[in-house]
């Protein structure tokens, strides 16, 4: 596998890894290059979940799991909105 396709392995599987997390993650766009994943856009708690969730707590947990995706380096997520 190439650089490129194992990038794009990666970024899939960080994605599939954060999807489990309690956050409503349907506006970040997960980006894999070189092996450094990086987050941008907006997490927010699920619909339905208002007061439930601490969504600072619930990224940091979603970090930690990406961070632990096989072949991810580094994350980079200063281009994160966290809505809580």
């Amino acid at each position: 596998m190439n650089s490129k396709d194992e990038d794009r392995h990666t970024a899939k599987t960080a994605r599939a890894a954060a999807a489990r997390t309690g956050l409503d993650i349907t506006e970040l766009n997960i980006n894999c290059m070189n092996g450094t994943i990086e987050l941008q856009g907006k997490v927010k708690a699920p619909r339905g979940s208002s007061g439930t969730i601490n969504v600072r707590k619930e990224f940091q947990m979603l970090l930690t799991v990406v961070r632990a995706v096989r072949g991810v380096r580094d994350v980079q997520s200063s281009r994160v909105a966290i809505y809580e």
